[in-house]
């Protein structure tokens, strides 16, 4: 059988018009596609060490808070061992004055520990929480030195000396001493 041709040639024009404007509609449609995500991946990759910058400097942002806490830690940890340290001292002193209220022999050999090299204690007396005490020093050095013990020793609620000669000869000299 043969088959019927159609002469019309206009409405195969349009057809084929038709056919030709799909084509490349689809052509550009794909590469527009492919362009923008290639434009993005260019973005993405050119960014890439900015936003490499950005989270390192958060992440050492992060680190330096917790340096920085772990510091005010550190820092609470060594006020209270001091204050566990005086905590004992004062225990000790405590515990040493409400065994040594009727023998004030440990007391003295507390002050003989504290006393510089060649220093002689001349007088000494305990009445309840005062210390009287004449102390004959060799040099104004070892005046110097016997203040900073007798500080040191956290015995005593102030230690003040009101004159020093400062001659290089054997003083005397007289403390009234309150226990903490």
């Amino acid at each position: 059988m043969k088959e019927k041709k159609e002469f019309n040639f206009a409405q195969r024009w349009v057809e084929r018009l038709a056919k030709e404007n799909e084509r490349p509609s689809r052509w550009k449609n794909k590469a527009l596609t492919w362009g923008i995500g290639g434009l993005l991946l260019l973005g993405v990759i050119g960014s890439t060490p900015w936003l490499w910058e950005y989270k390192l400097s958060k992440d050492l942002t992060l680190v330096e808070q917790n340096i920085s806490l772990d510091r005010e830690i550190a820092n609470q940890v060594n006020q209270l061992k001091t204050l566990k340290a005086k905590v004992e001292g004062q225990q000790q002193l405590l515990n040493l004055l409400q065994n040594s209220t009727h023998d004030p022999g440990s007391i003295l050999e507390k002050l003989k520990g504290t006393l510089p090299i060649g220093s002689v204690i001349n007088s000494f007396s305990l009445q309840e929480t005062t210390v009287t005490l004449s102390v004959s020093i060799p040099t104004p050095v070892d005046v110097a030195r016997l203040w900073v013990s007798f500080r040191d020793s956290r015995m005593f609620q102030e230690v003040d000396i009101k004159t020093v000669s400062l001659q290089d000869k054997v003083q005397t000299i007289n403390f009234n001493l309150k226990l903490k």
